[in-house]
């Protein structure tokens, strides 16, 4: 009688016992682990990455609707255009130290804070341009995408600036993995190119004038050579 009333616990303990001796690797899951300790490893780098993504397409946006399309940007275009390079100022120098090993939480930090600074002069650009236009019937300045024009769109993602640094700000880390150094370098020049010929345009549309022109439906260089 006492056997049998034992004989449930011997089957359960013989049972942990198998269980025990099964190996690790069966029950884990190393692609869900190896993806999360990417992510954990690489989580400012990331801020970094998704932050100049959105910018270039912002920017290569705006160039398009320039260059392809014939329209100009404004003076208050141009403003959110270099408040967006300024913007990139931070995520490039994290990129670029964590590339080299030299990363640390005071120079994230900063560079986190300068995207915040200048997303938020962009941002007071992008206010100011929708409300010169919100009274109907104005249709706005250019055509528009997706049902918003760029200015819109401007300040949505220096919004999305903002909330982004802020997370990287709460998730810091003092040595953060070293991201590849090839798509670092791609991505950083690509926005460098942006910005020098954001900044080629800008002079072609100015000329040798004091101020750029409030509704610019030229290139005034090229005019002023002209003559």
């Amino acid at each position: 009688m006492v056997a049998d009333r034992w004989r449930p616990f011997c089957s359960f303990a013989r049972l942990c016992g198998r269980f025990a001796t099964i190996p690790r690797d069966r029950f884990a899951q190393p692609e869900l682990l190896r993806v999360l300790r990417y992510f954990a490893g690489h989580w400012t780098n990331l801020v970094a990455v998704g932050q100049l993504v959105a910018v270039c397409g912002v920017l290569l946006g705006s160039l398009t609707y320039q260059f392809v399309l014939g329209e100009l940007p404004c003076p208050l275009c141009v403003i959110q255009r270099m408040a967006f390079l300024l913007a990139c100022v931070g995520p490039i120098g994290i990129l670029l130290r964590a590339a080299e090993g030299k990363s640390d939480n005071g120079f994230l930090a900063r560079g986190f804070g300068m995207t915040i600074l200048a997303s938020l002069v962009g941002a007071a650009a992008s206010i100011r341009q929708i409300l010169l236009h919100i009274v109907p019937p104005d249709p706005g300045y250019g055509p528009p995408v997706l049902g918003l024009h760029l200015y819109s769109w401007a300040l949505v993602v220096f919004g999305c600036l903002i909330a982004s640094s802020a997370i990287g700000l709460i998730a810091l880390q003092d040595y953060p993995d070293a991201p590849p150094r090839i798509p670092v370098y791609l991505l950083c020049g690509l926005v460098v190119a942006m910005g020098i010929t954001i900044a080629l345009a800008t002079f072609f549309m100015q000329g040798f004038n004091p101020l750029l022109p409030p509704d610019p439906a030229r290139y005034e260089l090229l005019h002023t050579f002209e003559r």
